[in-house]
């Protein structure tokens, strides 16, 4: 019983950690590709704001992931539980990111 909950709280913590990974890694691609262009100030600037939320998700994430290496059922079950709620965190912040860009706030 011990061994399926912790292969489960190991797969739940790596995908988190994926999924704060991406999140980090749209953010720093962005920020790149606003640097470049002209009149994109406002979106390098918003992904650079964002930035340390996303770095603290993945730290959260690998904390998450190492507990679930433990020999006690209720660490793998914190470490489920703290992996799964920062990759549903990191794809909610994604997400919120992806829509305020699609439709920036009008300058006028």
């Amino acid at each position: 019983m011990g061994t399926v909950i912790d292969l489960i709280a190991t797969i739940v913590a790596i995908l988190g950690l994926l999924a704060a990974v991406g999140y980090g890694g749209y953010l720093l691609m962005l920020r790149s590709v606003a640097t470049k262009r002209p009149g994109a100030s406002h979106v390098a600037a918003d992904a650079t704001k964002r930035l340390p939320a996303a770095g603290g998700l993945v730290v959260g994430a690998l904390i998450a992931w190492a507990l679930t290496g433990a020999d006690s059922v209720p660490v793998d079950v914190l470490g489920l539980l703290l992996g799964g709620g920062l990759g549903l965190a990191s794809v909610s912040r994604l997400q919120s990111a992806r829509k305020r860009l699609a439709n920036p706030p009008s300058s006028f």
